[in-house]
């Protein structure tokens, strides 16, 4: 049987922030049904104009993870215009012909990465209006796009984006201000999912890191699933404040997107606030009333770009 043709877009909500795939209309975006382009990242999730960045991709599919498609990536060193309202400018999407192609792909920062995409203003080339320098994130920080497109597969192509981020000099601050962000600010590293713990109705916890074997779950059960954070996952860093007369601290904020091949998450998205401190965050989940084996997949990234994620097996059934 012959599968229709389809393009899939990686849907980015923020830097470093995304969703996977658009799902069909109706469907919950947890809801893998299809191939999905989870998540697309760069380690490490931080570096300088020059440093090497090794990328990569986490494809879903309703029998599991999936890791033959064939990749074609590149770096966009296209800046977005003004008047592009996406999170790209149009002209990086989709990869050129001849793009490197591998499961990961290797890539420089360019070293006018600050000027392309940060604060630093671009040479003004001739006959061209001067580009004003790009405002950071709310967390300070710039981000490099890199493209990748999965080609041949059964329904299709993906296309989706890593947002590397890149590590530039503060600017439109005073001298002393600069020297103080130098010392203090630590460039952002991965957070983790420490473990992954099945909650029955019943009160009876099982980690699914450490269980013998795949665990069982009766057909149409809820059951709450919480995941642990690694020590430190939520880091503390400094932001010129909006006056640009002074660094105030910021927390990590820590998001938690759930996705599996079947049942039905109470949330599709999780996580605690930069305001918060808790080391976990807990989801519900309703097995489908059919028997048969589910995948699961949790994605964390903080609010800086880092990503982190787990696949487990649940098996729905006696």
């Amino acid at each position: 049987m012959e599968h229709s043709k389809h393009v899939c877009v990686l849907v980015v909500l923020a830097a470093g922030t995304t969703l996977g795939c658009k799902p069909a209309v109706g469907q919950a975006p947890s809801l893998i049904t299809d191939y999905a382009l989870l998540a697309v990242f760069g380690e490490p999730p931080e570096a300088k104009p020059g440093d090497n960045v090794t990328y990569s991709y986490l494809l879903a599919s309703p029998t599991g993870t999936f890791a033959d498609a064939t990749a074609g990536w590149d770096v966009c060193l296209t800046p977005k215009p003004p008047a592009e309202n996406n999170a790209v400018a149009s002209a990086c999407n989709p990869p050129a012909p001849g793009a490197t192609t591998g499961l990961t792909f290797d890539a420089p920062i360019p070293t006018n990465a600050c000027q392309l995409f940060g604060p630093i203003a671009p040479p003004v080339q001739a006959g061209q209006p001067a580009i004003r320098p790009r405002d950071p994130d709310p967390t300070g920080g710039y981000y490099l796009p890199a493209r990748v497109k999965l080609a041949d597969l059964a329904t299709g192509d993906v296309t989706g984006f890593a947002f590397e981020r890149i590590t530039c000099n503060l600017a439109n601050a005073a001298s002393a201000i600069v020297k103080d962000y130098n010392t203090r600010y630590q460039v952002n590293q991965d957070p983790g999912i420490a473990s992954t713990d099945l909650i029955t109705s019943s009160g009876i916890r099982t980690n699914l890191d450490t269980a013998p074997q795949t665990i069982s779950v009766s057909p149409g059960d809820t059951v709450d699933f919480e995941a642990t954070f690694t020590d430190g996952a939520a880091e503390t860093f400094p932001v010129l404040d909006s006056t640009g007369d002074a660094l105030v601290d910021q927390r990590e904020s820590l998001h938690m997107s759930w996705f599996a091949t079947s049942g039905s998450f109470v949330h599709d998205r999780t996580g605690v606030s930069s305001a918060e401190t808790a080391t976990s965050t807990s989801n519900t989940w309703k097995a489908p009333a059919e028997m048969m084996d589910v995948y699961l997949w949790l994605v964390l990234r903080d609010s800086r770009g880092g990503t982190a994620f787990k696949s487990y097996q649940l098996h729905v059934g006696p």
